[in-house]
Parts: structure tokens; sequence; C-alpha cells
């Protein structure tokens, strides 16, 4: 039995999805098929949600909404369009009538749930033109969490007992599900955290003994830098599970963070594959790699803020104030990139949420002087040199730079 995950980008337009139905049909095994929502429609989502909850016009995002997925759909289906298909914008759009709760969290899961809804309705749709055997499953029923919104920690005892209930390959030999979702045991929609499609796709591989999960791409592999960034990166071919987790709690995109630890409890192989060129090998993600990358390794982090606060009165920063901190930042979500200390001062770089920043800034000001630089990037480099430093500092106003013995990290103003 396999896993197949396909993300944003090999999902975004008709001819990504025709791609990615011919290597559903050249695979001959068991196969749970994992989407995530097609191309940036999140993001829309993100911004319906936020509009909505703040009481204001949501009308252009909406029809944005609704034209990308109808474009899809036209080029998909031609006059055999199912009927069905609507139904999910008119869920959304009651939704939407209704008044919001108090709990942002809470709101932002309902509403940006809808994009794998969508996503996964157009495919089973349009599977089942072609004559391509396969069964739709909800996994909201299957990966159970508890009520942490929009970053929800998994049952795993119950979600593994309901994947192996669920994914019995009895009638089908392939499945379609969608990624980032799961559900509580009341049957509330939670979302795992952004871009935990490929987390889904983990748990589903380590709840029912997968052979192997393969994360379907529009790059060739891992690559070392970011190739939108980075002049000529180059593909990792082999990494070792240990060092894919360092790269992503970095802030590496092409792995989800939580992504390995469910196949490294289960030595089940992750492969990152191109769904452009799919003939071609990837990235092989194993308990130990026969060949080991040692070369450099560039992670770019842009929209970071460095934040400096120091008390009001003349005393030195204590354990009180760093937790009341932290505390702030886990209220409002925002992550932590690197913090840095001294006796009057605490320095942190933090993403930059763009909803929760101020709220961040007013509750700082009440009780410390802050000073803070909105303009940053924080660039963290596995396997430094000399040289690779000397490259990401060249020309650039350094704000902070630490280094341990394998990985090095500055926070510069962006250029």
């Amino acid at each position: 039995m396999l896993v197949y995950k396909f993300g944003g980008a090999s999902i975004k337009d008709a001819e990504s999805i025709h791609k990615m139905t011919n290597i559903v049909n050249a695979c001959n095994d068991n196969l749970v098929v994992v989407i995530s929502a097609m191309g940036k429609t999140t993001n829309l989502l993100e911004r319906i949600a936020r509009l909505w909850f703040d009481e204001n016009s949501y009308k252009q995002e909406m029809d944005e909404l609704k034209m990308y997925h109808q474009r899809i759909i036209h080029e998909l289906f031609e006059e055999h369009i199912p009927s069905n298909l609507g139904g999910l914008y008119h869920e959304l759009a009651d939704k939407l009538m209704t008044k919001p709760s108090m709990d942002f969290q809470y709101e932002y899961d309902q509403i940006v749930s809808f994009g794998e809804k969508f996503s996964t309705r157009i495919i089973e749709a349009y599977f089942n033109l072609l004559n391509t055997p396969a069964e739709f499953v909800d996994i909201t029923e299957v990966i159970k969490t508890d009520r942490n919104f929009r970053n929800a920690g998994v049952l795993w005892d119950l979600t593994q007992k309901l994947s192996k209930e669920r994914f019995t390959f009895s009638t089908y030999n392939k499945y379609i599900t969608q990624g980032f979702l799961g559900g509580t045991t009341n049957n509330q929609i939670t979302t795992l955290g952004r871009e935990g499609s490929d987390y889904s796709a983990a748990l589903i591989a380590a709840a029912c003994d997968a052979e192997k999960l393969v994360v379907w791409k529009d790059v060739p592999g891992i690559m070392n830098a970011d190739p939108a960034w980075f002049n000529d990166p180059q593909k990792i071919d082999f990494i070792s599970y240990k060092e894919a987790i360092e790269l992503t709690y970095y802030g590496a995109k092409v792995i989800h963070p939580k992504t390995i630890k469910p196949l490294q409890e289960k030595n089940i192989p992750l492969y990152v594959n191109s769904f452009v060129e799919p003939d071609t090998t990837g990235t092989i993600i194993t308990s130990e790699s026969d060949k080991k990358f040692s070369s450099p390794v560039f992670i770019r982090k842009q929209n970071q803020v460095l934040i400096s606060i120091r008390p009001k009165t003349p005393d030195f920063v204590a354990e009180t104030d760093i937790s009341h901190l932290f505390q702030m930042l886990v209220d409002l979500n925002i992550s932590v990139q690197l913090t840095q200390m001294s006796a009057a001062t605490f320095t942190v770089c933090v993403d930059k949420n763009e909803y929760t920043f101020d709220q961040l800034l007013k509750q700082l000001h009440d009780h410390y002087e802050v000073r803070y630089n909105e303009a940053s990037e924080i660039i963290t480099i596995r396997n430094y040199d000399d040289d690779s430093l000397a490259k990401m500092k060249n020309g650039c106003e350094v704000l902070i730079e630490q280094r341990t013995r394998k990985t090095a990290q500055i926070v510069r103003i962006t250029k």
C-alpha cells in the first residue's frame, strides 16, 4: 500500500490535474491519494475568513474564488460538468451569511477547510468521468484531533484505529481524501497547521503501515536552496530523517515540519518527486542515508520582525518577562525563529502575522520599551562554512548572527 500526496501547485490548473491523473493511473498498488487545496486557494480563503470576521466586504474575493474553480471545472469537464459541484459554494455562502462567533481560530478552520473540499470533490468527479475507480473518504471522519483550531493535535490511537477501519481496499484499490484537515470527536472541522497536507499523508501512511509515502512537488526534489531565490541550487538525492527534521524546523518549505516523525517511527521512506517529470528520481528520506549531504543548505524566511524589549524600569530582564512574552506569542499564534538575551534586553525574531502583529505591539508597549525592524528576513545555513556565510552577508545589513557547530543563522534587512 502506497500514499501519494499532491500539493496545491500539482493541481493548480487543468493541465496539472491531467498530469496528476496519469501518475495515479500508472500506480498498480493499493493507493491513498491525499489532495491539497488548488493553487493559492488557501490564501484566498484566509482573506475571506478575516474580512468576514471583521465584518468587511469579501465579495471580490468570493468572485475570484468561484471564477478560479469554475475555469478549472470547465476545462476538465466541458459539457459533462457534474451537477453536485455547485453545492459547496452554497454551503460556503450559507456559512458566511451567519454571524461570526468570538473565536477567530475556530471560524478560520470552518472556512479555510473549503479549499480541500473543493479540490477533492472536483478530482473525484474527474476520476469518475475517466472511469478511474476511486472511493472518496472524508478525512475529518478519520484523523481525529483536539480542539486546538488552526494547529490541532492529533489523537493518534483513535486516528490509527479509524484509518485501519476505513482504508481497507475491499472494494477499490484507490482512495481520494483531503490533506490539512481533521475533525474533533464531536465532528467539528480542524486544521493541522499551514501546509499541513504533508502531515496528513504521513499520518495515513504510518497508521496503515504503508510501503512508502511519495510527495509530488513542482520541484525536482529537496534542493539545497529555493530555486526562485538562489542561483544554481543542488538537488539533495538522499537525506536522513534527522537532517530532514532539522531543515523543516528552520523553515525549509518542501516538507511540513511534522511530516517526518510518524514516518520515522514506522521506518517508512519518504520520496519527494517532481510531478512535472515523474520518471526522474527525486529525494529519498530514510532512517540512514548511504550518502551524506555535506554541502551548505540555505533556508530563507522572509516577512520577519526583529523585536527588542527592555523593562520600563531599570530592572534586568527576568524569567517572568520572558515567560510573559512567550505567552503573548502563543496566544497570538506567532512563530518564533530566533532569540537572544542580554542583561537589559530580550530580542526575538518572529513571523510577521499581518492580523496579529499590531495586537502584539500593543500588548508589548503596555509593559516594555519596544524597538523593532519590520523589513527583516532570517537566513539559516546548515553545514555552513566561511564562503557560505560571506555570501549571505555580502552587501547586507546584518542585525544578528548566531552559530552552532552545524548551523548559522543571520537576521538581515531584506534586500
